[in-house]
């Protein structure tokens, strides 16, 4: 018994296959996102960073090491900074220390994320009470501008970490 296809059937669904994939998102404007994290620069690319309004009324910043979405991948650690607002509704808005925690603003900073599925990462980081802000500045169209400040707390150790000096630009690529 043979399993070879006929060529026709094989170039029909290779084109099949390329007609089906997902088209990239042509990006209008480059994305950044830099601040010190405890005291040291932590700076994200264009490819590192990924901006989401999966509803009208939340917001979703995610930013990994400058580098982090390069082939092969950096041989350094990759730390990813996550935050996450409800009651977002795309203008600009101040969050303050008191809209943080289970008020509707969640930030999580992860150390030395693991190259191995399922790994531990060096160190995990939620926001803490303390000096939070997160800043929207500027809302046109698909893109943000902002700066914020984070006081953080390692999950297992308690150990603080402070985020400062923090500015972003960045736009929901989402067809």
């Amino acid at each position: 018994m043979s399993l070879r296809a006929p060529k026709a059937a094989v170039a029909t669904l290779m084109i099949a296959s390329i007609l089906a994939a997902p088209t990239a998102v042509l990006a209008d404007t480059p994305q950044s996102l830099s601040a010190k994290i405890g005291g040291k620069p932590f700076e994200s690319d264009d490819d590192g960073i990924l901006y989401l309004m999966p509803t009208k009324s939340t917001l979703n910043l995610m930013a990994a090491t400058k580098g982090a979405s390069a082939y092969p991948p950096p041989k350094t650690p990759i730390d990813r900074l996550a935050i996450m607002c409800k009651n977002f509704d795309a203008k600009p808005v101040k969050y303050a220390a008191k809209d943080f925690g289970g008020h509707g603003c969640e930030v999580k900073f992860v150390q030395g994320v693991s190259k191995t599925p399922m790994g531990e990462p060096q160190a995990e980081y939620r926001i803490a009470p303390g000096n939070n802000v997160l800043e929207i500045t500027s809302v046109k169209g698909k893109v943000i501008e902002g700066k914020f400040a984070f006081e953080l707390v390692e999950v297992k150790t308690k150990a603080k970490l402070s985020i400062t000096d923090g500015t972003f630009k960045a736009e929901d690529r989402q067809k």
